[in-house]
């Protein structure tokens, strides 16, 4: 409700508080009640005053006070229905860096956030009346509630904004801070980062800058990868960087679900990066590292790893004998499933990382990486030709090819298989008297090989020299050279099947719909959890080292927009409460005063 166009309330309903001004003037209607009484002295007289009766009624002696306390109650009354004034003012836009980089520390010991909140602060409350709106640049910028009616209101919403681990993005900010430049109805830009403007900086922009330069040290990626299968040991492999203007020695140390598994260090020049290893770690859920020497930047000086990221690799087994396909289960790192090959379809395939066929070939060439062992003659995908052997030989070994590296074949017992013959594109590793018995070749980016001789089952150390061939062969196929390095701060990622919740590093809950996209804007380890099972853990670092790089930080180059409409002003509400409140101490306390003093006159 507005009076006049300029004056208004936010609660009209609360004008019932008028009610309570009528109860002042019965205060002022109550009368001592006469009684008698015999004393002694006057001493006793004034001591019995304190126990008279009152009365109600009878004409009103209404002193000066009864107004300046009826006036007192007005105001209350009126304050609680929230009055408000409509002023003009220039609107005003504040732009709050809340990047990672953010959290570093200043040399006064403040972070660079609480220093660019403080200097913001003190920016507003110079500022003259009109809107305000505020604008978060990580991960994304964005509007935080909307349009605030004064730069009050404006300072009152940075009071509860925080830093976040993610980096900004440089082109949305860029691109954020040309609209504002554009939008000509702003009277003024406030601009707190770390990143600085490059000039020319509009006229209507005020900059606070909080970069200074800090020397660095830094985790990049943290990746673990199982480089051979048969073995539940993981290999670590980390960069970390030395940013800062001197050569330094950067120290590693890792634990597994808390335990210390072990320190590694590495030498590295000054804004160099260095790798540092971590071979046959021990089986854990959780890995944590940390870097020292310490700096004045701790978020990138720890990352985190979880075991699972190392994802077990599908195998699709195809055999008239699943049993030599279910021999591979044991293995660390694989998840099999076997088919005969009535069962098998194409849509397998696409549901794996290396297929196996065994007695078997498929009905077209497959788009995953795939070993063929002993297939049948007439093969109208692979065309391979070959002509069967009851006993196998073999006339040449190569001891450094992947395939066969590490493998003694004096001791391979091959009694029976198959020699191929001239292949156009797939060629011979392992050659015997009557042709080819172990081809490899790519096709469309996937590899195949095709064996003259039956790898399977797989029987561990009960045939040692066969089943380090079986691991030479998988590991080829399943490229485990690759790894996980876990997920980025700041990075969406989609919500897998089955996932219902999700439990932040700091254990805050969130509900979540599979499918939809999810971004974690704070580093550590998070629970991805559903309704049956135990929670899957995926670990999520800065791991960015151009963000870590703090001395080295590329000015912002605003883009061009469009220009807005003309400048004009803003409508704000002021609010009046809090003078009335000022009025009603003022009118208590002189009422005070005044009876204070005519009572010591009286005494």
């Amino acid at each position: 409700m507005s009076w006049f166009g300029w004056l208004g309330l936010l609660s009209p309903g609360a004008l019932w508080a008028f009610a309570i001004l009528p109860a002042l003037l019965g205060a002022y209607l109550a009368r001592e009640r006469p009684r008698q009484a015999t004393v002694s002295n006057v001493l006793a007289l004034r001591a019995l005053h304190v126990m008279r009766g009152q009365r109600f009624g009878g004409r009103p002696r209404l002193a000066w006070t009864f107004f300046l306390e009826l006036l007192a109650l007005a105001f209350a009354a009126l304050a609680t229905a929230g009055p408000y004034a409509l002023t003009r003012g220039a609107p005003i836009a504040v732009v709050l860096d809340n990047s990672a980089p953010m959290e570093a520390l200043t040399p006064a010991g403040k972070t660079r956030f609480e220093a660019a909140v403080a200097a913001v602060d003190e920016a507003l409350g110079a500022s003259g009346a009109g809107t305000a709106t505020v604008y978060l640049t990580a991960p994304q910028p964005r509007a935080i509630g909307g349009a605030l009616d004064d730069a009050g209101a404006a300072r009152a919403a940075l009071a509860h904004a925080h830093p976040v681990d993610a980096p900004d993005d440089p082109a949305a900010l860029a691109a954020l801070l040309g609209q504002l430049s554009a939008d000509r109805r702003l009277g003024r830009i406030i601009y707190a980062g770390y990143r600085p403007i490059a000039a020319p900086v509009p006229a209507r922009f005020q900059q606070i800058a909080v970069a200074d330069p800090i020397p660095n040290y830094a985790i990049g990626r943290f990746t673990l990868s199982r480089e051979t299968f048969g073995a539940a040991a993981l290999h670590a492999s980390l960069t970390v960087a030395n940013l800062s203007p001197a050569p330094a020695t950067l120290k590693v140390a890792l634990e597994g679900d808390g335990r210390p598994l072990g320190t590694e260090q590495a030498e590295a020049a000054a804004g160099a990066a260095a790798t540092i290893e971590f071979p046959r770690l021990a089986a854990a859920k959780v890995y944590r590292a940390e870097l020292a020497p310490a700096d004045g930047f701790m978020l990138d000086n720890a990352a985190y790893a979880t075991g699972s990221s190392v994802k077990p690799v599908a195998i699709l087994f195809v055999s008239p004998t699943p049993a030599d396909g279910a021999s591979l289960a044991g293995i660390p790192g694989l998840a099999v499933t076997a088919r005969t090959p009535g069962q098998y379809t194409p849509r397998d395939v696409a549901a794996c990382d290396v297929a196996i066929f065994e007695y078997a070939a498929p009905k077209e060439l497959p788009q995953v990486n795939t070993l063929l062992v002993m297939p049948p003659p007439g093969d109208p995908v692979f065309a391979l030709s070959a002509a069967a052997a009851p006993q196998v030989e073999i006339a040449n070994w190569p001891p450094v090819n992947p395939l066969t590296g590490g493998v003694n074949f004096r001791l391979l017992n091959i009694r029976s298989g198959e020699y191929f013959g001239v292949h156009p594109w797939l060629d011979p590793i392992v050659n015997g008297p009557g042709g080819g018995l172990l081809l490899s070749g790519v096709r469309g980016g996937h590899r195949y090989i095709a064996a003259g001789f039956n790898p399977f089952p797989y029987l561990g150390r009960g045939n040692l020299p066969m089943s380090i061939l079986t691991l030479n062969l998988l590991s080829d196929l399943a490229g485990l050279g690759a790894h996980s390095g876990g997920y980025r701060t700041g990075e969406a990622w989609i919500v897998p099947a089955g996932v219902e919740r999700i439990v932040t590093p700091a254990g805050d809950r969130a509900s979540v719909t599979a499918g939809a996209l999810y971004i974690a804007v704070a580093q550590g380890v998070y629970q991805l959890a559903g309704a049956a099972g135990a929670p899957a853990l995926r670990a999520v670092n800065l791991s960015d080292l151009g963000v870590s790089d703090l001395q080295n930080v590329p000015p912002i180059a605003i883009a061009p927009a469009p220009l807005a409409a003309a400048a004009g002003e803003s409508t704000v509400r002021q609010p009046l409460a809090p003078y009335l409140l000022a009025a009603i101490l003022g009118l208590i306390v002189f009422e005070s005063l005044f009876v204070y003093r005519r009572r010591r006159a009286a005494a």
